[in-house]
């Protein structure tokens, strides 16, 4: 009896023994599957925030997995990549509708006490954009803007044209905007109200939101009433003032000359001439500086400049390569490259490069005639309270289109200071110093100039901030 009970002692002991350890492991897989849970899911947030490449991030959970970690072999797995996509039949094309409201939401949900009793001020862009060279395969997203986020999808068209139906391609987007105007955006029990700030689009997709004419048209200004003439292709020239356009009468369908139909964003009160915003990349940096700096290469001969004098300039941009502060994104190459120069660039040679490298260069009368483009798109650009001031009245820009001389475009001799400064006496150290003026209460580029600098305050509030 005493031997039984010793090996049921035995035996209750060993199967304690046994289970101790299996415990232990049960706990560790549990911890792992945890951490590994954890793992994954700070991946996904770090891929997302950097834009890893799939090649790249395959290469890390390669490495991950051989180091131990019980991670997917795939970066498609990792991020949940949906092996199907349920897109309709749309427009002659495929269509996919993700929402306002989801986009907004996942913003509010990050940063609410930004908005919390504020409410959004929305921007939206539509644009086509070919994804492949190869083929006529176009792609047309919607895209929602909040100051300071990065911009959202809300749906997307694929198709070998645009979408040929307006009405149908902007139905659920226009159904959800007339109820996010009425009800707002609920988030923990708070509505958030919505305002529409602009349509950010180019000149055709204007033309094709708008159903008005084409940018090229007798009739395609879109700000005032006046009909272009040929001259060798259409243009807007005249010296009288003609009658601007109204929201009112736009509504009204009585511009027949210019509207084609009635737009249907017309139905949920979008303003159709102050709510399309005419953009400066493409009127300016893309249209007058690129016309501009065209017509000085390979213009007629009263404006062209020489070889000599192109090699001059370009070797004028080549010496500021490299100096310019990390807040421009391409530093300044030659004009041999002038065709491939990107908008960047040109509002780089607009703002800040150009009167510097165009002085030894041009004579004064065409100088003149750039610099006073330079200050005028300085002004518009210009957020200081002072400027916006005067910049309200619609005077101040012009007079400073009247002038000639850059010292004469503002009030008084010191007050150009606001523009460009020459700064004598600066080491060599500073020259990509971004430097902090009480003058310009803003960042500056201290950029060399012959013997001395010239500083120079970011204009552009992606530069400047």
């Amino acid at each position: 009896m005493k031997l039984q009970n010793l090996e049921i002692m035995k035996t209750d002991t060993s199967s304690s023994d046994s289970l101790e350890p299996f415990s232990d492991d049960d706990d560790t897989n549990t911890c792992d599957a945890e951490e590994n849970v954890c793992l994954e899911s700070e991946l996904r947030e770090w891929q997302c925030k950097h834009k890893v490449t799939r090649e790249a991030l395959n290469h890390l959970l390669d490495i991950l997995r051989r180091r131990g970690h019980r991670l997917p072999k795939d970066f498609r797995t990792l991020m949940k990549t949906p092996r199907r996509i349920n897109s309709r039949e749309l427009c002659g094309g495929e269509y996919l509708y993700f929402g306002v409201e989801t986009g907004l939401l996942k913003i509010i949900s990050r940063h609410f006490a930004q908005f919390f009793g504020l409410g959004f001020h929305i921007s939206f862009n539509i644009d086509g954009v070919p994804p492949f060279k190869s083929t006529y395969i176009q792609l047309w997203p919607i895209l929602c803007s909040v100051k300071g986020f990065e911009p959202f999808v809300v749906a997307l068209f694929c198709g070998t044209s645009k979408p040929d139906s307006l009405d149908t391609y902007l139905s659920d987007f226009l159904n959800e905007l007339r109820e996010l105007k009425r009800n707002g955006v609920s988030y923990n029990d708070e509505t958030l109200s919505i305002w529409f700030s602009a349509f950010v689009c180019d000149a055709p997709a204007r033309s094709f939101l708008k159903c008005t004419k084409s940018f090229n048209g007798y009739y395609g200004c879109e700000r005032c009433v006046i009909k272009g003439r040929w001259n060798n292709r259409v243009i807007f020239h005249s010296d009288r003032i003609h009658t601007l356009r109204t929201d009112e009468k736009f509504q009204n369908f009585e511009y027949k000359d210019h509207q084609i139909n009635r737009s249907p964003l017309l139905e949920i009160g979008v303003e159709c001439v102050k709510g399309f915003p005419l953009d400066y990349m493409h009127l300016v940096c893309l249209g007058v500086v690129k016309r501009i700096l065209s017509f000085l290469k390979k213009g007629p001969r009263e404006c062209r400049l020489s070889q000599q004098q192109l090699n001059l300039l370009s070797n004028n941009l080549k010496k500021l390569n490299g100096k310019m502060p990390r807040e421009f994104a391409r530093q300044p190459r030659s004009l041999v490259y002038l065709d491939k120069w990107k908008a960047t660039e040109f509002r780089q040679c607009l703002l800040y490069t150009g009167p510097l490298v165009l002085r030894s260069v041009l004579r004064e009368e065409v100088y003149s005639h750039f610099l006073t483009l330079t200050v005028a798109m300085s002004i518009l650009l210009d957020s200081n309270q002072t400027i916006c001031k005067k910049r309200a009245d619609k005077c101040f820009l012009c007079d400073v289109f009247a002038q000639t001389s850059l010292e004469n475009l503002f009030e008084n001799q010191c007050s150009s200071k606001v523009n460009i400064q020459k700064l004598q006496n600066i080491r060599s150290p500073a020259r990509r110093m971004l430097l902090e003026y009480d003058e310009f209460e803003r960042k500056a580029a201290c950029l060399p100039d012959g013997t001395g600098y010239v500083m120079i305050p970011l204009r552009h509030e992606m530069e400047r901030w």
